[in-house]
C-alpha cells in the first residue's frame, strides 16, 4: 500500500500505472482512496498516520446521550441550555489558559540556568 499512499505513478505505454503488491493498476492521476472499518480499536502506525486524513464517524452511548440532551434542553428548558453553554464556553476559555500557562511554564524550565529547585521564581 505504500506505493499507492505516497501516489507513485509511473507511466508505462501511453498510460498510468501503479504498483500495488505485484500488480500494475491502471490508474488516473485524481486518485481518491477511502478506507474504512468496524474495529473501534484499531491501532495505525505512526507512518501511516503522517500521511492520510483520518475522520472518525464512531458513535458512542455518551455521544448520542449529549444529543438527545443538547435537542430536550433546547425545547424544553432554554435557560438552562443558556447556561450550559455558557458554561461550556467558560470551560473551553479555561482549557485555553491552562495550555497557555503549561507553554510559558515549559518555556521558563527550558530556559533556566543553574539548579531548577534553588530558581525560586520557578518554584
Amino acid at each position: 500500500m505504500n506505493s499507492v499512499l505516497n501516489k507513485e505513478v509511473q507511466k508505462v505505454g501511453g498510460r498510468l500505472v501503479m504498483q500495488v503488491g505485484d500488480k500494475e493498476i491502471a490508474c488516473n492521476g485524481t486518485l481518491t482512496l477511502f478506507m474504512f472499518t468496524r474495529n473501534a480499536n484499531a491501532l495505525f502506525t505512526p507512518d501511516l498516520c503522517s500521511r492520510v486524513t483520518f475522520v472518525n464517524f464512531t458513535v458512542t452511548p455518551s455521544s448520542l446521550m449529549s444529543q438527545c440532551l443538547n435537542i430536550y434542553l433546547k425545547s424544553e428548558r432554554e435557560e438552562v441550555d443558556k447556561k450550559r453553554n455558557d458554561l461550556l464556553k467558560l470551560q473551553g476559555e479555561f482549557k485555553e489558559k491552562l495550555r497557555m500557562s503549561e507553554d510559558q511554564l515549559l518555556d521558563a524550565l527550558a530556559k533556566a540556568e543553574g539548579e531548577i529547585l534553588e530558581n525560586q521564581s520557578l518554584i
